[in-house]
């Protein structure tokens, strides 16, 4: 073999090398890209938070129930599907009826607030309704409420749910109203009854917590008092959107909290949706709130 014949020789070998690493880095990346685009799909966890503001006759029907139901469940059928959703204030049987019957196709578990204290009492108003199954593991009534907040059954419900192998411990919750200053000290001791009789008693490690629900607490140091009792973090939201209630008031109002020291999330997206321009007249066609949404991937 001559040098000239070498030299075409080496070459070609270079070149034949050279394709074949860059072949295999794009086969690399390809796959590695398959996987990332599979994660959020298989280990992720889409939730949410909505009080819908669901009285009973013969108020309820000043507030336009059913035909708000109507719209809730149009709603919710033209949303992308979540996992599981909460709301709170579902306080009438047949709404609630109504609104499963139209979305059961899609999610087909349910905890019903079956949790009247008293005959004088409506119930929590507490209301899941879910794509995977839901197990319900313990629930409380709070001890301490005030004026109209009497005549229901708030409390917090703690329950678990199961999607590709990781099971989740999720806290419902609706706490007590009149979130200026007065009844500070009521919501302190109901999230400390959630601490004392659903959190710490349930624990489990590898078990993610979530609590969720409407709060009455606005951003402030009343809230970072809660998140460091309970040892609870919580996060930006993305888009515009920054409050939950519809009104002057624009306040943020409710929540979807995760229990500090479980390292199985790689990346958590909170965000406030609006409705607004989804509807022909005015904003309240749905409820006073804004529901709050929360992707979780892991």
């Amino acid at each position: 073999m001559n040098i000239s014949t070498y030299k075409i020789y080496f070459i070609i070998i270079l070149s034949f090398n050279y394709w074949s690493c860059i072949n295999y880095q794009n086969t690399l990346t390809m796959l590695n890209t398959d996987k990332q685009q599979n994660i959020p799909e298989e280990n992720q966890l889409k939730i949410l938070s909505w009080n819908i503001k669901m009285l009973p006759g013969p108020y309820g029907w000043l507030l336009g129930i059913n035909e708000r139901a109507e719209n809730i469940i149009q709603f919710l059928k033209k949303s992308d599907q979540y996992d599981i959703i909460c709301f709170q204030e579902a306080f009438s049987g047949s709404i609630r009826r109504k609104i499963y019957a139209k979305l059961q196709n899609i999610y087909p578990y349910e905890i019903e607030p079956d949790d009247q204290t008293a005959f004088y009492k409506l119930n929590s108003g507490l209301w899941a309704i879910s794509r995977f199954p839901l197990t319900l593991k313990n629930h409380i009534s709070f001890t301490q409420l005030r004026e109209s907040d009497k005549l229901s059954s708030k409390g917090a419900k703690l329950f678990s749910i199961t999607k590709n192998k990781q099971e989740f411990h999720l806290i419902h919750t609706h706490m007590q109203a009149d979130y200026k200053t007065k009844y500070n000290d009521v919501r302190t001791l109901q999230y400390t009854e959630i601490n004392d009789q659903l959190i710490l008693p349930h624990e489990m490690e590898g078990v993610p917590l979530i609590l969720l629900g409407d709060l009455n607490i606005p951003q402030s140091g009343k809230l970072k008092g809660m998140l460091q009792k309970l040892k609870l973090i919580n996060g930006p939201l993305t888009g515009t959107l920054q409050h939950s209630i519809i009104g002057k008031s624009k306040e943020l109002m409710d929540y979807i909290l995760i229990r500090d020291g479980h390292p199985k999330f790689k990346s958590i997206k909170r965000r406030v949706i609006d409705f607004s321009n989804k509807l022909v007249e005015k904003e309240y066609n749905l409820s006073d709130h804004y529901p709050i949404e929360a992707v979780l991937n892991w």
